[in-house]
């Protein structure tokens, strides 16, 4: 599948228009598996590179700035975390941070990515051994990613970092291109479609099922009570 712009749906057009306005802060939420993180490290430029960092309650700042850690000497060494790869970029260009559900972390962490999230001009950190000062080079971007709704639910640091919000409603199409041509309707239908939505990755799953097992208990498997219901959908448009 041959993606242009002009052929991507509304929401990804936003993003793109937004990237290339030079916009650094974007905060993509809606449904899960549409995309999100897939475009924050692939669209727009990434030529310092793309790093990626899934936040969790159990996460450390290692993942987010660095930490010592045992290397083939037996000794310790400092392996720099996702931010400060993506401050670094490649040594010329800063690089792209995609921060995977930010209001996941914990109060600690939490407090240094808002550091490192910072506007270029106040964001610094200290590293812990040199006490070399670290600033952001510039091109250094970052895309936020999350299933909130409601954005009013969003930390009030976090929510002024990212004054840029795009709803995705729809899967990205060069995601969607991963799935057998006659599913690609329904996973566009079902991605926003409130409680009865239906991931892209399930659609991954039942696809790849389906070869193996056949439609019917691969359908039965990935989308239990409700598989006649998709079957029958799925005989709508293949007539269609």
């Amino acid at each position: 599948m041959t993606t242009t712009i002009d052929s991507l749906p509304v929401c990804w057009q936003k993003f793109h228009n937004c990237l290339r306005a030079g916009i650094d802060r974007i905060l993509l939420f809606g449904p899960a598996g549409t995309g999100k993180t897939y475009a924050g490290l692939t669209m727009g430029d990434t030529r310092g590179g793309a790093f990626r960092l899934p936040c969790t309650e159990d996460m450390t700042n290692a993942e987010v700035s660095g930490a010592f850690m045992p290397d083939a000497k037996g000794g310790f060494s400092w392996v720099a975390g996702s931010a400060l790869k993506a401050w670094k970029g490649d040594g010329s260009v800063g690089g792209r941070l995609v921060v995977d559900e930010i209001d996941k972390a914990g109060g600690d962490v939490f407090a240094t990515l808002l550091n490192f999230l910072d506007s270029p001009e106040s964001a610094s950190w200290e590293h812990p051994e040199t006490g070399r000062i670290y600033k952001p080079l510039a091109g250094f971007s970052a895309i936020m990613t999350t299933n909130i709704e409601n954005m009013g639910e969003l930390p009030m640091a976090l929510a002024d970092r990212f004054p840029i919000r795009i709803r995705i409603n729809e899967p990205h199409p060069q995601a969607l291109a991963k799935l057998s041509s006659d599913l690609r309707g329904m996973a566009v239908r079902m991605a926003d479609a409130g409680k009865q939505r239906i991931s892209l990755r399930a659609f991954y799953a039942f696809d790849k099922l389906r070869s193996s097992l056949g439609i019917e208990e691969a359908s039965e498997i990935v989308f239990g009570d409700r598989a006649t219901a998709i079957l029958e959908a799925m005989k709508v448009d293949s007539l269609s």
